[in-house]
């Protein structure tokens, strides 16, 4: 049953990251080879991140096991690194804007499904009891797929020379909620004592709201390309 449960999860978790691939226009011009390369850059940016933070931000373990504000929130300043390493991807690709921000966004989530779950249900699914915290780790793979494909549309849209001026301050006010997202959640969370399945819910929803903002721009500039 145990191994049933990571079967289970790891369906759950990666079965949404194949259907968006076959039936969007990554699998039209056989985009798997930059994909790969997509995940490779994430690696990248990862490990020069995790220096970075191993640098200048030495971890700091509350006595209580409380939320450390201040701490939590100069590491997650670090996390804006991911948009340069969205850009290059987008820089770098030569196609259609679907394609340019598919690429990237796809890529860049399914490296970061895959390294985050991956060996989290294969050593704790397959224990002897069931948890659902890999069901909701799960789920969390698929709201990420969403946050990162509309990060990568706001990224391509950010550097749009043809980007309306009344519209910069709200594409950089999306970026900087999306970089702080999951820092806000846990912060709520914390103070008002979310369960794991309420706190999943908070970031669906803040997910959905900037992936309903970003899609708007996104259409209006690609139509007017």
């Amino acid at each position: 049953m145990t191994f049933v449960h990571f079967l289970n999860c790891v369906a759950l978790s990666f079965a949404p990251y194949v259907v968006v691939y076959k039936s969007s226009i990554l699998s039209e011009y056989a985009a798997l080879n930059r994909i790969i390369f997509a995940g490779i850059v994430y690696m990248g940016i990862q490990l020069g991140k995790m220096l970075l933070l191993a640098t200048f931000f030495p971890p700091i373990e509350s006595s209580t096991g409380d939320f450390l504000i201040i701490p939590e929130f100069l590491k997650t300043t670090v996390d804006a690194i991911d948009l340069a390493g969205v850009y290059y991807l987008i820089n770098r690709t030569v196609g259609k804007p679907e394609l340019k921000v598919m690429i990237a966004g796809f890529g860049w989530a399914s490296a970061e499904a895959l390294f985050s779950n991956l060996v989290p249900f294969w050593v704790g699914a397959r224990g002897l009891e069931f948890d659902w915290k890999y069901i909701v780790m799960a789920l969390d793979a698929n709201v990420s797929l969403v946050h990162i494909l509309s990060v990568s549309a706001l990224v391509w849209a950010y550097f749009r020379t043809d980007l309306n001026t009344n519209l910069i301050p709200v594409v950089t006010t999306l970026l900087v909620v999306s970089v702080f997202r999951n820092y806000v959640c846990q912060l709520i969370a914390t103070y008002v004592v979310m369960s794991p399945w309420v706190l999943l819910l908070l970031k669906a929803s803040v997910t959905a709201s900037i992936a309903t903002m970003s899609l708007q721009i996104y259409s209006g500039l690609a139509r007017e390309s």
